[in-house]
């Protein structure tokens, strides 16, 4: 056999070697990025904290009634009702994937000077609520909390507007798609989870293993009452682009605003007061004083 001819054999040799380690590399990656995403699941979306020393001083700072009540699966969810001086309406608030009532303290204070009563909504598993959060559990609490108001407290669906922030527009798009209400207010929401995943993880399929979906995209057609979005352009956590695909979907009647200068968790801290005026035009014609 020539020089010639035995280099090329190794040559091809060494590319065989080195193609089979690169297939198994990618291989045993595969295999433990598809584990971690399949064991964490849901533990990649919600970061519930439990109620501290924070819980009551907060509460008592905004006047809040603390309510208990089950969901249908038998967890007793613990929530804040929120009492307005003069009432045209009342928001049922559903807060974002972190932290737990205790830290909603400012929007909910305002949300109470535009002259709306505030139910906010203690999830599975977040503050002094029993369970653990899923989707189909956030779900449950949207079902439960509704149930509550209008059928304990007494609220008419035609004075009951519901708010999503971020991963609360899950919930709160969900509920307005089933059930009557005055209005809808989503504020950074994203379209869906597997959307958010290829945005986090562009290059790995993650959607597909995540078994949480919340596909908002699909629902918010189906709601005909009217909506009113916020976004920032800025948003470093739910793509502006995604809350805008929502919007575009979304059929009339429907109000958007848009801010820039701002992150997605300091939208209300520096836009308070133009947030505020949104918020309350939009309960002016939805709910308008009697």
């Amino acid at each position: 056999m020539s020089n010639e001819a035995r280099l090329h054999r190794q040559h091809q040799r060494w590319w065989r070697r080195t193609l089979r380690s690169v297939g198994l590399a990618v291989g045993i990656s595969m295999v433990l990025l598809t584990g971690m995403a399949m064991f964490f699941g849901d533990r990649f979306i919600f970061f519930p904290s439990r109620a501290n020393e924070e819980w009551d001083r907060a509460r008592r700072l905004t006047g809040a009634e603390e309510v208990t009540f089950a969901a249908a699966d038998g967890a007793q969810l613990v929530s804040w009702y929120l009492r307005a001086t003069s009432a045209r309406a009342t928001v049922l608030f559903f807060h974002g994937n972190a932290g737990n009532l205790s830290h909603r303290t400012d929007i909910l204070q305002t949300l109470a000077g535009l002259d709306a009563d505030v139910f906010i909504v203690g999830y599975h598993g977040y503050g002094k609520s029993a369970g653990e959060p899923s989707e189909a559990g956030l779900y449950l609490d949207a079902d439960a909390a509704y149930a509550y108001l209008t059928e304990q407290r007494g609220v008419s669906p035609s004075r009951l507007v519901i708010f999503g922030e971020s991963l609360g527009g899950g919930p709160a798009i969900d509920l307005a798609s089933r059930q009557p209400c005055a209005g809808l207010i989503v504020q950074s929401a994203f379209t869906s989870i597997s959307d958010m995943a290829s945005h986090t993880l562009p290059f790995f399929p993650t959607g597909w293993l995540i078994q949480s979906k919340f596909d908002n995209l699909a629902k918010i057609p189906r709601i005909g009452i009217p909506k009113l979005f916020f976004a920032t352009r800025t948003d470093e956590v739910v793509p502006y682009r995604q809350t805008r695909r929502l919007f575009d979907a979304a059929g009339e009647p429907k109000t958007w605003v848009e801010f820039d200068g701002c992150g997605h968790n300091d939208l209300f801290w520096k836009k308070r007061r133009e947030w505020a005026a949104a918020v309350r035009k939009f309960l002016d014609d939805v709910a308008p004083q009697r």
